[in-house]
């Protein structure tokens, strides 16, 4: 370990059951945790899948101890060998990770989570669901990383996660999460969290204030001008001194040595006075450059890993560049020097900003079952589920998509005056009612009905809900998220400009990302499950939209990527996500 650094560790690993097991490992600079589970049968997995993962972490630890350079290939290499020992039919997930130098490495196979808590922020930066998968980026003195299989990412919610890091060390994070992890017979639980302290580097000088700064920059350049020549005859010219004539010999060359010494004298005053200056400021500029270099670099190495934590360096770079651009002379090395590095930060800033300006193509009219009923019935209100798709009409009804029958399920007076949102979901039907903020769940073979609040939140703005399990509420610029009846304090974070005039959201339970309609800014903003911005989408079609649907997973034949259907006067558009 270099010198003046140092990596605290603490580890989390559930007790195996007959199932699954779990190890969170540590030699070194390497790290890693892993889950391996298989369904019980007759025979008794416990032993068989301790055996397994030894081997699987012996197998890394002689890979990468053997390795003669570390870096990203070579040890993604050394994690593939290890990952080779599993066998088909037993569920892994598998993360490894090093240090070396200020350069984290992560390597990750199947469902797995590492998340990064630095200053005040918290964020997911890897949320796999790859075979195997590789990412690389520069960590910064006092980050917090947390490696997670994923059963212990079933367990702990990033809200519990978040608050157990204000813990003082890692090993009081363990502790506190410990509990968590035993209560539950959930053998492939496991984690490791690492804090990152960096060696000390010589502290950056102190910026001096605006009106100091100018006026050394006005000596500075009067400094600079300075002709030697033309001052001692100008010094000379000063002097009043008798007639030569009238003066002997020896007192003219006495006098002559008193002006030489006195120019000299000012001279060296004049170039002291330079030379501090330039100190002055050299330090003044390391003091702005030196800085937003390192927040630009930083953002370069995370803006594979996280757009959100990468947007924030180049945000803060920009902030330091913007502000001091003017202080410097004009066409001076280090005013070129800031500008360019301004606009490498104004470009970077657009790519890590997940705004997409694209053009939407123009579908047939059963691209969308969904939209296309939408377009049929004029309904402002529809949902589906995997068998039915819902909407309003009087009634509730339900359409099947396996034969195309409708029928009404739930009648006309059953329902509430003030609908404020309809949504289907694992067979039952849920109606938002915006006088008696209400949400009602009609659920059953029978849709009988019950109320899903205990203590009903104001619904009044209420525009429409979305339900994963979860009931999601799009009120006039926010959203409201609540689990059996209970808030969630979900917030959106790191969306630059707020929603304007949203009508609609969607997310289900085959979606991992939360998505609004935003008419106002004509734009569809992509959110994940914690209320992180990801990403934005805009084309003209979306100011006037009525509806859309995402496909995430479940695509037509011959359709490839991620793709969102939109409904815009009368007609239905297709959008690919990037």
């Amino acid at each position: 370990m270099p010198d003046g650094e140092n990596i605290s560790v603490a580890k989390i690993a559930a007790t195996p059951t007959a199932s699954s097991w779990s190890q969170a490992y540590n030699a070194g600079k390497l790290f890693a945790v892993i889950s391996l589970s298989k369904e019980a049968s007759e025979e008794d997995w416990k032993d068989f899948l301790n055996i397994l993962g030894k081997d699987v972490i012996e197998t890394l630890e002689q890979e990468f101890f053997g390795l003669e350079t570390k870096d990203l290939t070579s040890i993604k290499k050394a994690f593939e060998e290890a990952s080779k020992k599993i066998p088909e039919e037993v569920e892994a997930s598998f993360l490894a990770s090093s240090i070396v130098k200020d350069i984290i490495y992560v390597f990750h196979k199947g469902e797995a989570r590492v998340s990064l808590k630095r200053g005040g922020e918290f964020g997911v930066l890897i949320d796999s669901k790859e075979e195997i998968g590789a990412s690389s980026g520069m960590i910064k003195n006092d980050d917090i990383l947390i490696l997670q299989t994923q059963q212990f990412k079933e367990l702990v919610p990033s809200s519990v996660l978040t608050k157990a890091l204000d813990q003082e060390s890692p090993s009081d994070v363990a502790e506190a999460l410990a509990p968590l992890i035993h209560r539950e017979e959930k053998g492939g639980a496991a984690a490791i969290i690492l804090q990152y302290k960096a060696k000390q580097e010589e502290a950056v000088p102190q910026t001096m204030d605006e009106k100091e700064m100018e006026d050394e920059k006005q000596e500075s350049s009067s400094a600079s001008k300075f002709n030697l020549p033309a001052f001692i005859a100008k010094l000379s010219s000063l002097i009043k001194v008798p007639s030569l004539k009238k003066i002997s010999h020896s007192r003219k060359l006495i006098l002559t040595i008193i002006i030489i010494i006195a120019a000299l004298f000012l001279v060296i005053v004049v170039l002291s006075v330079k030379n501090q200056n330039e100190a002055k400021n050299k330090a003044f500029f390391e003091s702005i450059y030196k800085p937003s270099v390192e927040k630009f670099k930083e953002g370069e190495s995370l803006l594979t890993l996280n757009k959100n934590l990468a947007r924030d360096n180049f945000s803060e770079a920009y902030k330091i560049l913007n502000e001091n651009r003017d202080k410097f002379p004009k066409n001076s090395k280090e005013e070129k020097q800031i500008l360019e590095l301004l606009e490498k930060t104004q470009k970077a800033l657009g790519e890590s900003s997940g705004v997409s300006k694209i053009e939407a193509k123009e579908e047939k009219e059963d691209a969308s079952p969904l939209l296309q009923t939408v377009n049929k019935t004029n309904t402002n209100y529809i949902s589906q589920d995997d068998k039915n798709i819902y909407f309003i009409k009087k009634g509730v009804v339900s359409h099947d998509k396996g034969n195309n029958k409708e029928k009404t399920i739930i009648e006309e007076e059953d329902l509430p005056t003030s609908i404020g949102g309809l949504s289907g979901y694992n067979g039952n039907v849920y109606v938002l009612d915006k006088e008696e903020n209400q949400i009602y769940k009609f659920a059953g073979a029978d849709y009988s009905k019950s109320n899903y609040f205990k203590s009903p939140p104001d619904l009044s703005s209420a525009k429409t809900i979305a339900i994963d399990g979860s009931i999601w509420i799009l009120l006039n610029g926010s959203i409201e998220k609540f689990t059996k009846g209970i808030s969630d304090n979900f917030n959106i974070t790191r969306l630059d400009n707020p929603l304007s005039a949203p009508t609609r959201i969607f997310t289900d339970a085959n979606t991992d990302n939360v998505y609004i309609l935003d008419n106002g800014n004509s734009r569809i903003v992509v959110l994940n499950k914690s209320g992180e911005y990801q990403a934005q989408y805009q084309t003209d079609i979306l100011k006037n939209a009525k509806d859309f649907e995402v496909k995430e997973k479940d695509l037509p034949a011959g359709r490839q990527g991620e793709i969102i259907y939109i409904l815009s006067g009368g007609k239905i558009y297709s959008i690919k996500l990037q």
